[in-house]
């Protein structure tokens, strides 16, 4: 993360006000010279604080979030911000404003999931940390958020650009397989993720519907694939799913069913943001999606 770090940041603490938003940055044990920029930029920048010091207390990316909840000053957390994108201009504000508004419409503490940008009471993340559940520890969040009622799902456009970070075939395969093996550390079951694969339409949230012809490809890698994450899940610690969400697509037919666009969440909750007062990222991220 060395070549992206200080760009990435700079994105984030630039926009925002110091003296309302502080950057915790939890560094996980990195050895390519990360440490030494995060230490140059907490010089430079009053609003940015790194934790340098807790990188033996876990080495899952989950755990870092845990810490920077635990570190964190303010009564709320934007998470989930990552170090290999660069965030546009305005984008943070504006969907802080978004929560806030839509916060004062419901009378329970709640997550407001974005795409790559989310934000929660800080109390609530304590409540409900990340567990050790491998490379997908974001789809064991949101079943037990959804649980509790704490999920609110905002679709929108992109309010960052990746500085590099793309992933290969060979990445893509290795990720989906991580999130199989989540779903099974998580409490789904064998039979159910088959029965998915045999009977359900194979097209998860953000992703276009495919061609025949790649649609039988899919249920035949996911055939094959499922069992393979099933064993490399037997070993592993496992974590209870609450009963709504020990069917395999039972996560995604609730995302898919829940999220809403701005001007949606904006007729279900009743209330309304300014959207003129948005920064021009912000609109066209934000207010203007439902249109393209």
């Amino acid at each position: 993360m060395a070549e992206t770090i200080e760009e990435s940041l700079r994105s984030m603490v630039e926009q925002v006000d110091e003296e309302l938003y502080e950057v915790v940055v939890v560094d996980g044990g990195s050895t390519d010279g990360s440490r030494d920029i995060l230490r140059e930029l907490e010089a430079e920048f009053d609003n940015l604080r790194a934790v340098l010091d807790r990188s033996d207390e876990c080495d899952w990316l989950g755990g870092d979030r845990n810490i920077s909840f635990e570190e964190s000053r303010g009564e709320y957390v934007l998470e989930s911000l990552d170090t290999d994108d660069y965030y546009h201009e305005g984008v943070i504000e504006d969907f802080v404003e978004i929560f806030h508004a839509l916060e004062a419409q419901v009378d329970r503490p709640f997550f407001l999931s974005g795409r790559g940008m989310n934000i929660a009471p800080r109390g609530l993340l304590l409540d409900v940390p990340y567990y050790d559940v491998g490379g997908a520890e974001d789809r064991d969040h949101w079943r037990r958020l959804y649980a509790r009622d704490a999920l609110i799902w905002l679709d929108h456009g992109h309010v960052s650009d990746s500085l590099g970070y793309d992933f290969d075939l060979r990445g893509e395969i290795s990720r989906d397989i991580h999130g199989k093996i989540t779903d099974f550390q998580s409490g789904v079951s064998f039979w159910s993720a088959i029965r998915w694969t045999l009977h359900h339409e194979h097209h998860y949230i953000f992703e276009r519907p495919r061609s025949l012809p790649r649609e039988v490809l899919k249920r035949l890698y996911d055939l094959a694939t499922f069992p393979y994450a099933y064993l490399k899940s037997l070993p592993l610690e496992r974590h209870e799913a609450p009963a709504e969400f020990q069917r395999k697509g039972a996560l995604e037919a609730r995302i898919a069913a829940t999220r809403m666009t701005l001007p949606e969440m904006e007729a279900h909750y009743g209330f309304q943001v300014d959207c003129d007062e948005f920064s021009e990222a912000g609109r066209k991220a934000f207010c203007e999606y439902a249109d393209t």
